[in-house]
């Protein structure tokens, strides 16, 4: 494919840069840089697009997912050391280009391979250069800048991948995230067939939709996950359809859906019938859907005549409890009556006793008033 044969060129031109290193003969019939205690030549003082100077000697291939990450991971040092070092873009892709001429160590403890380059650029972007600044918004600005230094040529992700090449070829020494095999150590056939075998050689996803490119040692692994797979239908029905779409079908269309029947409130519990059963099952228990509709209706007319008794019934004990408190009401007030009538007589009757009273008081005092007068009288 195009994808495939940019990064196979990509791959040459990076080869093409690497030093000249001692080599180790690898069981598989390659061989392997010992890379441990050497360095190379002097970094390119232009971008990322250097041109090569011969054909390469080593596989080309590389982890496709590795040098995607590390491409964008030398985009956003770059645009870290322009915003907060201060530095011009040449300088800071000089320095990103130093790390290809920095030594490795060669202790068998601490960060190996890829570690021990991921550390030094992180340490690139926490550098202060002299200018060097504080600055407010640094990631957006980081952002910014490396949005900026995508579109200019000597930054572009092709370069920026052939750096990347060499900076795995360079830093990863176990082999893990490339090939490194001594293509010239193999005859005509043997290089093609290397070339169409190679685990980390560049692979598009076959499958229609699916633009993933990846490297093929993970092709039976995407296989097993790729959205745009064509697969039977898990349920079982014969469709055939994207993975991606799959939960929608075994959920909606799928024959194979678990379904009941639409008479199963009335009483049908036909098993294990499944969507595509039902227009079958509906039509082969026609008579035995219609007993059950029968008797349902049956059971509700029966229900019906029983509420409707019900209903006389309270209807019925409501008037005999309204006439039974109405006549209950009337004694009640008649009685009521009475009393008042009772005490209505014996307030006129102490009124009455009262004005008696009041005129044999006046009486008497009309007497006393008479003698007391005549005794006066008499004395005098």
């Amino acid at each position: 494919s195009t994808s495939c044969q940019t990064i196979q060129a990509m791959a040459r031109e990076a080869a093409a840069a690497e030093p000249t290193v001692s080599t180790n003969t690898d069981p598989a019939g390659g061989s392997s840089r010992d890379d441990s205690d050497s360095t190379v030549g002097p970094a390119d003082e232009g971008g990322c697009d250097s041109e090569p100077a011969s054909a390469p000697a080593l596989c080309e291939f590389a982890d496709v997912e590795t040098l995607e990450l590390l491409s964008a991971r030398l985009l956003n040092t770059m645009a870290t050391r322009v915003v907060q070092g201060g530095l011009q873009p040449s300088d800071a892709m000089a320095e990103v280009r130093g790390l290809l001429s920095e030594k490795l160590s060669s202790a068998k403890k601490g960060p190996r391979g890829l570690a021990v380059l991921h550390a030094r650029l992180e340490k690139l972007e926490a550098r202060r250069s002299f200018g060097g600044r504080f600055v407010s918004n640094a990631a957006d600005k980081v952002a910014g800048k490396a949005r900026e230094l995508e579109v200019r040529g000597e930054y572009r992700h092709g370069g920026r991948q052939r750096l990347a090449l060499q900076l795995v070829q360079r830093y990863d020494t176990t082999r893990e995230w490339h090939c490194g095999c001594d293509m010239e150590q193999l005859g005509s056939t043997e290089r093609e067939r290397h070339l169409t075998s190679c685990v980390f050689r560049p692979v598009g996803c076959s499958h229609a939709g699916c633009t993933a490119l990846f490297s093929a040692r993970y092709e039976a692994a995407h296989d097993g996950s790729c959205e745009f797979k064509v697969v039977r239908c898990a349920l079982g029905c014969k469709e055939s359809l994207p993975r991606r779409d799959m939960e929608a079908h075994v959920a909606g269309p799928c024959a194979m859906r678990p379904a009941e029947c639409p008479f199963r409130a009335l009483g049908c519990l036909a098993p294990g019938l499944v969507q595509g059963e039902v227009a079958s099952h509906l039509e082969e228990a026609r008579d035995a859907h219609l007993q059950l509709a029968m008797a349902r209706l049956l059971q509700q007319d029966q229900e019906l005549s029983e509420l409707r008794q019900a209903m006389t019934e309270m209807r019925a004990a409501a008037e005999t409890t309204a006439a039974t408190s109405a006549s209950a009401a009337a004694s009640t007030i008649a009685g009521l009556q009475k009393k008042i009538a009772a005490l209505e007589a014996g307030q006129a009757a102490a009124q009455a006793a009262a004005k008696k009273s009041a005129a044999q008081a006046k009486d008497t005092t009309a007497a006393l008033a008479t003698r007391l007068a005549k005794l006066e009288r008499e004395r005098g």
